[in-house]
Order: structure tokens, then sequence, then C-alpha cells
């Protein structure tokens, strides 16, 4: 009897632990946050596992209608200027469109260790921990939201 108790036990244990240890599935969209400034709007998704933030996608639209063509010129050499930084860490994706009245940037950052440790060290995401290997939801929102940021979600 002890021995089927024992058993019991252990299969329990065992199940109990397999339960904790499964896997977290990442979320799309867990947080978004939005600023704006005169002509520019720009929208932060984070998304995640758990609380730790696993791709950043950030989206910028400039509005051209009540800028002149020099500053339109400023804004897209600036704009180039960010894709070459980008463009030499691997596994960010970077565009820029213009269209409609609008210059449309957006940024998508992946946030494994490798990655995340390259954008901080080229100084592309105001991170305080230059060692930092995650990013806390939680955190994160609470400091973009210190910084002016609107928290969608």
């Amino acid at each position: 009897m002890k021995k089927i108790v024992s058993i019991v036990a252990v299969v329990c244990l065992a199940l109990g632990l397999a339960a904790c240890g499964a896997k977290v599935k990442e979320e799309k969209g867990v947080a978004v946050l939005t600023m704006e400034q005169e002509a520019l709007k720009t929208t932060m998704t984070l998304d995640a596992k758990g609380d730790t933030v696993t791709r950043i996608t950030q989206d910028s639209v400039i509005s051209t209608a009540n800028l002149t063509e020099e500053q339109i010129q400023m804004v897209l050499t600036a704009s180039e200027q960010a894709k070459s930084s980008y463009a030499e860490i691997k596994g960010i994706e970077y565009s820029l469109e213009q269209k409609d009245g609008e210059i449309v940037e957006k940024i998508v950052i992946p946030t494994d260790k490798d990655t995340l440790q390259a954008v901080i060290k080229a100084g592309l995401l105001p991170v305080t921990d230059s060692k930092a290997e995650k990013l806390s939801v939680k955190e994160t929102k609470k400091a973009l939201e210190a910084a002016g940021w609107k928290v969608e979600k």
C-alpha cells in the first residue's frame, strides 16, 4: 500500500512540475503606447512572453501637409541615417515610405539577447542598464509613460 501511495505521490508531483514548466505563449500587442508631437505620431507595440518583451514595433507617421519641401527633405535625410544605423544590426526590420501626404517609418526590433545588446550598445534604445539581456513589459511601460508616452493598452 505504501508503494502505491508513493508512486501516486511521485506521479502527481511530476505532473505538477510539468504543468509549472509549460511554455509561455508569445502574445502580440500586450502593450500599445503612443506619443504625439506636432506633425509626428508614434505608436510603440510590445509583443511578449509573460512579462518579457520579445519584440518592439515602432510606427511613426509624419504628416507632411504643413511642412516645407526643405523640412520634408530633412526628415527623409534623418530617416535614411536611422535606416543605416538599424541596418548594421542583424534581425531588425526597417522601412520608410512616403505616400498620401505622410512619411511612414516602421522599425521592428526583436529583443533576443544579442539583438537587444547590439541596439543598446548602438544607442538606439534608451535603456539604463547597458548589460540588460531582457526587457520587462511592466517596467518598459512605466518608463515610457514617465517619458510622456500615453498607454493605450
